[in-house]
């Protein structure tokens, strides 16, 4: 569970969140959509702490996995490298980070790809490497920033099955996306937002029809 609390973020003196509160559930994917500049990506950074608050607060108790826009894996490390890597920093021993990113890559159905580099991949394999990466070191909260900006539909769909399972398991998953066709087939609850506010929240029940906003931005 995550809950933010009349969050209030400036950066270069410019206020990009407005006291805003929401929260995150296990086992369910919640969206948060909006233009452009609506203040998503901060939002999601913050709750990793990759963002400082200036005000209000983010609670909770569990390891956070991030998956970047552009994925962020190094060029320079094959596909088994960039998962093993961030285990390395945090200190587990190398046989069971070996062992432990080649389960997880298996998973996601990138265990032919281990030894390549990202340039060789698409951008759907490079999605589901930087997914394994944040899965390697056992978040409970897994948050991603546009996650089918590279993406063609037949990935995203694999994309929502991927997500899907895990939050069956139990995992928090929070997104943001413009991408309203992926929206639709993976929400549990969204958050429509605008200049660094939330306007509304929906779940994905009889409430929908309802949020005039949220409906707008889907049309």
């Amino acid at each position: 569970m995550v809950i933010v609390k009349n969050l209030v973020v400036k950066l270069q003196n410019q206020e990009i969140l407005k006291a805003v509160s929401c929260e995150l559930v296990p086992g369910r994917i919640t969206a948060f959509i909006g233009k452009s500049g609506a203040g998503k990506t901060t939002l999601l950074k913050t709750m990793a702490g990759l963002v400082p608050i200036t005000s209000g607060e983010i609670i909770k108790t569990e390891r956070v996995g991030y998956v970047f826009q552009d994925f962020n894996l190094f060029p320079h490390l094959t596909v088994l490298q960039n998962c093993v890597d961030p285990l390395l920093v945090h200190g587990v021993d190398q046989a069971k980070a070996l062992v432990l990113a080649q389960e997880i890559l298996t998973q996601l159905e990138m265990q032919s790809f281990m030894q390549q580099y990202p340039s060789q991949l698409s951008g759907g394999q490079q999605q589901r490497v930087a997914i394994a990466r944040a899965l390697c070191l056992k978040p409970q909260i897994l948050l991603l920033d546009e996650p089918t900006a590279s993406l063609d539909p037949v990935n995203t769909d694999i994309l929502v099955d991927i997500l899907k399972k895990l939050a069956a398991q139990g995992l928090t998953i929070a997104l943001s996306s413009q991408d309203m066709s992926f929206v639709r087939k993976i929400f549990d609850d969204v958050y429509y937002m605008q200049a660094g506010e939330i306007l509304e929240r929906c779940d994905g029940g009889a409430q929908l029809a309802k949020c005039q906003l949220i409906n707008q931005f889907f049309a």
